[in-house]
């Protein structure tokens, strides 16, 4: 489970070096991590939590403001 959701932060915050500044952790940590060979610190786990929760509190502000979501083919061609 935890390195699922550390898969989710991977993706929200743009890739690896940049989910380790962000927990502030070193990079050959965060793949230990990520590989399910280990698991995070719990403080660490939980700052991943709050980018999970942060994103799913935007995405829901996007909704309730009535902003349409974009559907992937919409990306691939902008």
């Amino acid at each position: 489970m935890c390195a699922r959701i550390l898969q989710q932060c991977e993706q929200l915050q743009g890739g690896g070096d940049k989910l380790a500044a962000f927990l502030g952790v070193k990079r050959s940590e965060l793949e230990e991590w990520l590989a399910a060979r280990s698991g995070p610190p719990r403080a660490v786990f939980e700052r991943a939590m709050e980018l999970i929760l942060a994103e799913h509190d935007r995405r829901t502000a996007r909704e309730a403001a009535g902003v349409p979501r974009r559907r992937r083919s919409d990306r691939a061609a902008a």
